[in-house]
This record gives structure tokens, C-alpha cells and sequence, in this order.
């Protein structure tokens, strides 16, 4: 499973945006988010180049809690 499109799929996601640019504008690929209040939920999904749908989970989250996604290459 390719998990590197994961960052770049979640870059639509407006609470994701700014967190992901400034992440490659500072020349590390790290990102981070916080669950915010009323949240309970999140779906992670991601897609290969041509299309096809690679993953797509929903995670079960806390308000507060701190997600960090971390590009690794191979």
C-alpha cells in the first residue's frame, strides 16, 4: 500500500492545509494535527496514481488527541 499519497490527500482537507504546506515549506516531511472539540471520528483515505482506491479507514479519535504523519521513503 502506497502511504505516501496519505499526506497529499489530506492536504484537501482545510484543517490539514496549512499544517502540511508549512510542514514541506520548512523542509521536513512532518505534519501534525489536533483533534478538535466535537470530533470523535476521522476517515483516512487514500488513492494510487491511476485512481484506485489505495486505503480508507475511520479511526475512532478524542478531542485533543495529536496525530503526526511522517513521510518515509524507501
Amino acid at each position: 500500500m502506497d502511504k505516501r499519497s496519505l499526506l497529499a490527500g489530506l492536504t484537501a482537507l482545510p484543517f490539514f492545509a496549512t499544517l502540511a504546506t508549512a510542514a514541506n515549506m520548512n523542509g521536513r516531511n512532518t505534519a501534525t494535527w489536533k483533534v478538535p472539540p466535537g470530533v470523535t471520528k476521522i476517515r483516512v483515505r487514500s488513492w494510487t496514481p491511476d485512481g484506485r482506491k489505495d486505503m480508507d479507514r475511520t479511526l475512532n479519535v478524542e478531542p485533543g488527541e495529536l496525530f503526526r504523519l511522517d513521510a518515509i521513503e524507501d
